[in-house]
């Protein structure tokens, strides 16, 4: 389906309902379309990362410079957030610019950056937050150095991985670390994200991006439970920087309702799609769910 009957049938779609004329239904889905990103996460699964270990358990059958145009062509979004692990180690200034171009034929846009470091999963252990010097620089080099990288792509921001829990009155490794990133990440034009995870209480994360001029970048699914995710949304949307993370898990909270507290709070930035393998078992069915959803909602 090309872009242009994907916007006929979205508009017809509201016609029918009686709402607004066909050109403003037009009008309104391209606009909704704007405010929406698509994360790489569950493509990832299928793209060389710098991470794997031995013979991957699915088959590697995407190329990251492939993705803005497959997101584009596929879901008419061009916005797309990109994770660093799925950029070689080998060949990166190259493969950089290649991206680069490739995201300028999509008409595309990195709206965010995640940096994980860690050699498997994403705990946070190599962090610019880690209380342990050796690693805390080590993990420093490299966020600056993705820093410069954002900003050849011309994204607006990196968020990093501050790890699982931090706890108030022992956050000094974590804020001078972050402090550091935030003051270079303003030298080249790059707002600093950090997310909500793990056990680490809301109100402590919003401490720490308040004292070190970072930003929030909520995720809807990373709270340990509702009373949280709804004290943490109010929280954390005022403090962010344009991005938010939205994932459907049914089982665990009302998608709706979730959507409805970041409109309260007055968000108006990108709604970036993090699907995974629990909503379907194909990433663009995934994120066909949710973006079927979070443009009825937004």
């Amino acid at each position: 389906m090309n872009r242009r009957q994907f916007l006929f049938n979205s508009a017809a779609a509201v016609y029918t309902a009686g709402r607004v004329s066909i050109p403003q239904a037009r009008a309104q889905s391209a606009d909704k379309l704007q405010h929406v990103a698509v994360m790489t996460s569950y493509f990832g699964t299928r793209m060389p990362d710098i991470r794997d270990h031995g013979a991957p358990k699915v088959k590697k059958d995407l190329d990251l410079r492939d993705f803005p145009d497959m997101i584009a062509d596929h879901f008419h979004i061009h916005n797309v957030e990109v994770q660093q692990m799925y950029f070689p180690a080998d060949g990166l200034s190259a493969y950089l610019t290649d991206f680069r171009n490739r995201l300028r034929k999509a008409k595309s846009r990195v709206t965010n950056m995640p940096l994980e470091f860690d050699d498997q999963g994403t705990p946070g252990i190599i962090s610019i937050c880690s209380p342990d010097a050796k690693i805390q620089q080590h993990a420093i080099e490299m966020t600056k150095q993705w820093v410069d990288h954002a900003a050849f792509l011309g994204s607006p921001s990196i968020m990093i991985n501050q790890g699982s829990h931090l706890e108030s009155g022992k956050l000094g490794p974590a804020m001078e670390g972050l402090k550091t990133i935030v003051a270079y990440g303003r030298s080249k034009n790059i707002a600093i994200l950090v997310e909500n995870r793990g056990t680490t209480a809301p109100e402590v994360l919003a401490e720490l991006i308040k004292a070190t001029g970072s930003y929030s970048n909520p995720d809807i699914g990373n709270f340990t439970d509702e009373d949280a995710r709804e004290r943490g949304l109010r929280l954390l949307y005022p403090l962010s920087h344009g991005n938010t993370h939205v994932k459907i898990m049914a089982e665990r909270y009302d998608f709706a309702k979730i959507l409805a507290i970041s409109k309260e709070m007055g968000f108006k930035g990108r709604y970036s799609i993090e699907a995974g393998r629990q909503l379907a078992p194909d990433p663009f069915q995934a994120v066909q769910i949710i973006l079927d959803q979070l443009v009825e909602l937004i």
